[in-house]
């Protein structure tokens, strides 16, 4: 296959920890290991001049869409010489309740859809709503990999602890419910149980509100803050729990869902993003619904007192590594797309 000239427009670094720029980081590592080359081309989310992307540097423009108000432009100003690609994690729009701030959002985000030639979900749940919604018809899906840590040499069947270890990956701040989570783990009756919470406070006031349940609850003592960890301290983490809980209110995938099945973790989450087709691949967690206030709080409970029932979710989580997709599989599947799209 003859290699392709890509330019990925994103916002500032491809080093940024989020589940979307990781996306990018390693797709782009494997379109460059494929023999693509691709250049990043960053731009400033405060503003400035849009760059000139000519045809005669590049085959086909992606464009990951958290940059969505200058990919319109982008877009119609190349579109002529070159493909362009929308890459879809979700919409920022679906982040906010309906009303003015939603409305002019989507506005926006729809002009970068219409402005591509192409678009491409993370997620066929995403790749779904965009069609039911009718903001765009034509949308490919390229799922994340699982395979971003090491696999342990085994599975950890069961702790050799008395302690029952949960833990949060994810960026603190409303969408991802901590506070809700802090709530829910305060309400069980298992003085064994631990919780662990892995990510950098986005949101320092809601921060505080996660703080200020778990003094409420008195359970300091039992919540461990770690902040924004590395690659390899995440990967250390996931090896030490006993279960992974994704409380989302959304989520484009949740790429640690099956990052944390690879590791042979099973899951409770809200039944958002990726959540409920992993379970259904792998019988490997619990979920809820997440408007169920209650639905949280009873998975956890059921969890950490069925010594049996966690037995199986990690076998079953253990088993589960060859249903998953590799990041190889990914950066192929985009590649296709790119392909046909030039």
């Amino acid at each position: 296959m003859s290699a392709l000239r890509i330019a990925w427009v994103i916002y500032g670094s491809l080093d940024q920890v989020s589940g979307g720029y990781i996306y990018d980081r390693l797709v782009v590592e494997q379109l460059r290991a494929l023999g693509d080359r691709v250049t990043i081309v960053s731009l400033d989310p405060n503003g400035g001049a849009l760059p000139e992307l000519a045809s005669t540097d590049y085959d086909v423009i992606v464009g990951d869409e958290l940059c969505f108000r200058e990919l319109g432009p982008l877009f119609r100003s190349a579109r002529a010489s070159s493909r362009c690609v929308l890459l879809i994690h979700h919409l920022t729009a679906w982040e906010h309740a309906a009303g003015t701030a939603r409305t002019e959002l989507l506005a926006l985000e729809k002009a970068a859809i219409d402005a591509a030639d192409v678009c491409i979900a993370t997620s066929q749940v995403t790749a779904e709503r965009l069609r039911q919604e009718q903001l765009a018809q034509g949308v490919w899906v390229a799922e994340p990999g699982a395979d971003r840590f090491e696999r342990p040499a085994r599975a950890r069947l069961e702790s050799n602890s008395d302690r029952i270890r949960l833990l949060f990956v994810g960026n603190i701040q409303p969408r991802k419910r901590v506070r809700e989570l802090a709530l829910a783990f305060a309400e069980l009756a298992h003085e064994n149980a631990e919780l662990v919470l892995v990510g950098a406070q986005l949101s320092p006031e809601y921060a505080e509100e996660v703080r200020a349940v778990i003094a409420r609850a008195q359970i300091a003592s039992r919540v461990h803050w770690l902040g924004a960890l590395s690659e390899a301290f995440v990967a250390e983490q996931l090896s030490q729990a006993d279960v992974l809980v994704l409380p989302s209110l959304l989520e484009g995938y949740g790429m640690v869902l099956s990052e944390a099945l690879w590791s042979g973790v099973p899951i409770i989450a809200a039944r958002v993003g990726a959540a409920e087709e992993l379970v259904q691949r792998t019988s490997a967690g619990l979920l809820y619904e997440p408007d169920d206030a209650s639905g949280l709080s009873a998975a956890l409970a059921r969890f950490v007192t069925d010594r049996e029932l966690r037995g199986a979710l990690r076998q079953a989580a253990w088993l589960s590594a060859e249903r998953l997709p590799r990041w190889r599989d990914t950066a192929l599947s985009l590649r296709a797309t790119l392909a046909k799209s030039h």
